[in-house]
């Protein structure tokens, strides 16, 4: 009866976590993070993420994005479920259960949303709303999970789209949760002293992620082809990694909108820090240990802490 009921429940509120896996006739779509051999990924896999022990599973989520022509594409993302029949204990009150769910429930929202992120801004127009062309040729959004543990989970997306008629844009969005409060996680709140965290991306103290070539630029080189001053730089990290447009208006300085120039995410003992171009992006990454002096206390010892007694 306790299982009849959660399946109902689920199903309210729209996880498949009960239900049957999706009929195979389906078209898959290709996910290029699924065949890319490069030593980032191969190295990702080898030492892929486990829940064993934790209060959770991570599930393969998807949904059907488009209008069932053109448009149509699979987006996969993560899903946490604590819900499951073999981790529940024996007369769990039903309250509890649906409080859990609820739980649930908000952590996956959070990371469907970041499954969108690219689509969402090629699709539509930032300022207004409206949508900026009537169909896609070709949207593709894979993920892998890089770090999972009771505090925290850190995803990074890889995204594609390609409007009718363009060639295929790519970009990336990283997303770190804190299972604690339902939240996203912004690198302002990990790092104290963005001057310094440039300075170590600009003397190359990142080591560049292989994903697009054998021998990716170091970051001094993607620095030297831009027009930002450092100052900008800098007021982009404290900006939640955004550059923000401005418009004035008799009230005041309104927000006309915003794009994103950075991402980030944790990966095992590592901060990795993407950087957006207009069709492609690059990461890099630095450890921890290297930055402790800039990580604030209080972050360290809820998020980063977990992470170095997980590799003892």
């Amino acid at each position: 009866m306790k299982y009849l009921v959660l399946c109902l429940i689920i199903v309210i509120y729209g996880f498949s976590g009960c239900s049957s896996p999706p009929p195979q006739q389906q078209t898959t779509q290709y996910t290029p993070l699924a065949t890319l051999q490069t030593d980032y990924f191969e190295q990702a896999q080898k030492n892929a993420v486990t829940t064993q022990g934790l209060s959770y599973t991570i599930e393969k989520g998807y949904f059907l994005m488009g209008d069932g022509s053109q448009m149509e594409a699979e987006v996969y993302y993560p899903q946490i479920n604590s819900i499951s029949m073999p981790m529940l204990p024996e007369n769990t009150d039903q309250n509890t259960v649906i409080e859990q769910l609820h739980s649930d429930f908000e952590k996956n929202i959070l990371l469907k949303k970041g499954a969108l992120t690219y689509f969402m801004e090629q699709g539509y127009d930032t300022a207004t709303g409206e949508q900026k062309f009537p169909e896609v040729l070709f949207a593709d959004t894979d993920y892998k999970v890089q770090t999972a543990n009771e505090n925290i989970i850190s995803v990074f997306f890889h995204q594609s789209i390609s409007p009718i008629g363009g060639t295929i844009n790519h970009s990336a969005v990283g997303v770190t949760i804190s299972l604690k409060e339902n939240r996203i996680l912004q690198l302002n709140e990990m790092i104290t002293d963005f001057d310094a965290l440039f300075t170590l991306l600009e003397t190359d103290q990142f080591t560049p992620i292989p994903y697009w070539e054998e021998s990716p630029r170091p970051f001094s080189q993607v620095l030297a082809q831009t027009t930002n001053m450092r100052e900008e730089w800098i007021e982009i990290f404290k900006n939640n990694n955004k550059r923000t447009f401005f418009v004035e208006t008799e009230d005041g300085a309104d927000v006309l909108w915003e794009t994103r120039e950075f991402e980030w995410y944790l990966w095992d003992e590592k901060l990795v820090l993407i950087y957006l171009g207009d069709k492609y992006y690059q990461q890099y990454f630095i450890e921890l240990e290297k930055i402790k002096d800039i990580i604030d206390s209080d972050f360290y010892e809820s998020y980063i802490m977990p992470i170095s007694q997980e590799g003892e």
